[in-house]
């Protein structure tokens, strides 16, 4: 093989490494924002709740709450309650987070890929060829199992921050691919003279 063909091969495997990685980037900090999210959202409902029944409580040794506010206080904390048990924010918060984490750990095994296996003159183009490939069937892998994320985050980008943002949130910038493989500008630019 010769040294152009195996850098083509190699800077195909750079490039889609690179995509791959910057994907993983951006879920796990998704998932990490998810998790937070029914994290806090777990809290606020807890603390609705505890709010509620002090002062039905109130309401019932002191009477000094308007007497709609027994039976509003608890079909308020019924409906909430009703809420917490079906969408589980505990459990969704647990979930995305453990999600997180997994594919922060992939994103990892990535960056390493990019910044140690790949420039390795010593590892023949088929050895980078197939632990680029086990890292990607690791990563298909992750994506089915992980929780769904994406359709917020696409209302997001699409309607609240604008459509023409939508490719820049899906396009791995120039910055983004020198940060992930530990460039400086400096470096970058001497790479390309």
């Amino acid at each position: 093989m010769t040294d152009s063909k195996a850098s083509t091969v190699r800077d195909r495997i750079e490039q889609s490494a690179l995509t791959k990685a910057d994907s993983l980037n951006h879920t796990y900090n998704q998932h990490f924002l998810a998790a937070n999210f029914y994290r806090w959202l777990n809290r606020f409902l807890d603390t609705v709740l505890f709010t509620a029944s002090l002062l039905l409580v109130s309401q019932a040794v002191w009477s000094v709450w308007p007497r709609w506010t027994t039976i509003v206080l608890p079909l308020g904390m019924a409906v909430i309650t009703g809420y917490r048990r079906a969408a589980k924010p505990d459990r969704r918060s647990e979930q995305f987070r453990k999600s997180a984490n997994r594919h922060h750990a992939l994103f990892d095994e990535f960056r390493d890929f990019l910044m140690v296996t790949l420039p390795d003159s010593s590892c023949s183009d088929n050895d980078v060829q197939h632990r680029f490939d086990k890292l990607a069937e690791r990563r298909r892998e992750l994506n089915m199992d992980s929780p769904d994320a994406s359709s917020v985050w696409y209302y997001w980008i699409k309607y609240v921050r604008g459509e023409e943002k939508l490719k820049e949130q899906i396009s791995t910038t120039t910055e983004m691919r020198k940060a992930i493989i530990g460039r400086t500008k400096g470096e970058a630019a001497e790479q390309l003279d």
